[in-house]
């Protein structure tokens, strides 16, 4: 018997240990759509994280383009550095200028001089062909008059005559090298003139040629540099344009983590205020009891029904200490004040929310005689309602005092 008793215990506590395999088992296979559920919507997440419009690989594509950009920048603001050191030559060419300027003035300075110089040196040569002309007709009238007197049978002159048209003849000789000499001059001197001349024109052309240059030059740099500043300001516009979309889209993703998180932070307040507000009413409740008098209060059955509806739910009441609740009569059996402007609920919590105060906050003495007045009563008679001992009052300690 006692076998049989023990093989009967055996195969219960299988059959028990069967029973809950495959109630795990079926609980098991009911979490197992939710657990794929879930991996479907995390691999969906991790998919827009990569590859979505804010994802990863968009991020990734605007830093490698941001990266060419400041490439390119980098490149374009060593043209302009070099183009800059080329553009030195700029402030030294208001100086060139005024320096040919002042040679391009002499220059036609000496031009003139040389021209009034040649045209008087025309005037002695005019002059000089003229005597020489004249010259020429005197030697031709005297060889004429030797030969028509060697012609004709004259008696023979004197030896007086003869000396004195040798000594002119001589003496026109002299005149005659003496006039070839002064032209020679003066052609050795205009050709020395005209060589100068020359050479001044071949340097002021030379000048003007560089400066046509280095003018060329500086305009082709300034149109150089004027398109690399153009390409720098697009690209900084485009660098600027693109950090601006990513911080809209960083502020959106904020914004709408904020909400999510605000709207949660909002559930969560409006369910502890709804029980902070449940705990103030049953709050009220008990110290509305504990302020009726026996003749106002209901029959014994609104009494048994309140208080079997408040020791069915013993966990939502809160514990005051037995001190705390003797203080409560006590002060429920003395005679209530009157505070100036305060005559319901709501004046008195106007009154809290006035001095910075919630409703479970305290007040000082002080702080109701501030807000109120000297009309306040006495701090003795406020303090035999202070339940605590700690010379503040509460929003209850205030409503049973007003009795409101």
């Amino acid at each position: 018997v006692i076998d049989l008793a023990v093989n009967h215990t055996l195969w219960l506590l299988l059959f028990l240990f069967l029973l809950l395999v495959e109630s795990n088992q079926k609980s098991s296979f009911q979490e197992i759509p939710k657990l794929n559920e879930e991996l479907l919507s995390e691999q969906k997440q991790l998919e827009k994280i990569e590859s979505g419009e804010l994802g990863l690989n968009k991020v990734w594509i605007n830093i490698t383009e941001m990266n060419k950009q400041i490439s390119l920048l980098t490149s374009a603001v060593n043209h302009l550095k070099a183009n800059v050191k080329s553009a030195a030559d700029l402030i030294s060419l208001p100086a060139t200028v005024e320096g040919l300027q002042k040679s391009v003035a002499t220059i036609g300075n000496t031009l003139n001089s040389v021209h009034l110089a040649v045209e008087a040196i025309q005037k002695t040569v005019d002059e000089h062909k003229k005597t020489m002309e004249s010259l020429q007709s005197d030697m031709n009238r005297h060889f004429l008059k030797e030969t028509n007197g060697s012609n004709q049978i004259v008696p023979s002159p004197s030896a007086t005559s003869e000396f004195d048209n040798k000594t002119h003849s001589e003496n026109l000789k002299q005149d005659i090298l003496y006039l070839h000499n002064s032209l020679e001059e003066v052609n050795s001197a205009l050709v020395g003139y005209q060589r100068q001349n020359d050479l001044k024109l071949e340097g002021m052309n030379e000048t003007v040629s560089n400066l046509t240059q280095r003018v060329n030059l500086i305009e082709t740099d300034l149109v150089a540099v004027s398109k690399v500043e153009k390409q720098a300001n697009l690209s900084l516009s485009l660098m600027n344009d693109r950090a601006a979309t990513l911080k809209r889209e960083s502020l959106h993703q904020v914004t709408n983590r904020t909400d999510t998180l605000k709207t949660q932070s909002i559930k969560k307040e409006e369910s502890s205020d709804s029980q902070v507000s449940k705990l103030r009413e049953k709050l009220q409740l008990i110290s509305a009891l504990t302020n009726q008098p026996e003749s106002n209060r209901p029959p014994d059955t609104a009494n048994n029904e309140q208080v079997q509806s408040f020791t069915s739910k013993p966990s939502a009441l809160p514990k005051f200490p037995q001190s705390l609740g003797d203080h409560i009569e006590k002060a429920a059996q003395l005679r209530p004040i009157v505070l100036p402007g305060i005559s319901s609920i709501k004046d008195l919590q106007d009154l809290f929310h006035k001095t910075g105060q919630d409703m479970d906050g305290k007040l000082t003495y002080q702080e109701i005689w501030n807000s109120l007045g000297s009309a306040v009563p006495e701090l003795e008679t406020l303090r035999a309602f202070d339940s605590d001992g700690d010379g503040r009052y509460s929003f209850l300690e205030l409503r049973v005092a007003l009795g409101v």
